[in-house]
């Protein structure tokens, strides 16, 4: 099946063929009544036209907002994550120098281990 497409001026009525008794004033007064409903029908899209690009505007500047509101939070966060990344580097540094400062790594092991059973011990001293 062929499906016939409209086309923009498909809208424009076809004129009917001029009656002699047709008084040309009725003729005109119908013509200027179409060519007024048509430009009725041109505003209220032009209209809803306008609403359509005012609401778009609003969105954009809200999706502008929210773009700056997230480019901030971004750019807070990667300065956590660098001052972050400076404290556990200090950290690290300063494990490096206790384990060669208490003789090695098996002291280190072994504090770490005897940190770790103080802990559980506690925790099942607090739970019963």
């Amino acid at each position: 099946m062929h499906r016939h497409q409209a086309k923009p001026y498909d809208r424009v009525p076809t004129m009917e063929p001029y009656e002699e008794e047709e008084d040309d004033d009725d003729f005109i007064r119908r013509q200027i009544k179409i060519q007024k409903d048509y430009l009725e029908e041109q505003d209220q899209s032009l209209e809803q036209l306008s609403d359509s690009v005012l609401r778009l505007g609003h969105m954009s500047l809200e999706i502008g907002k929210e773009i700056e509101t997230q480019n901030k939070m971004i750019s807070d966060l990667d300065d956590d994550m660098d001052t972050a990344v400076t404290s556990l580097d200090i950290v690290t540094a300063k494990t490096k120098e206790l384990i060669k400062k208490t003789g090695g790594f098996k002291w280190f092991l072994l504090i770490v281990f005897l940190v770790v059973l103080l802990l559980v011990l506690i925790l099942l001293l607090l739970w019963t």
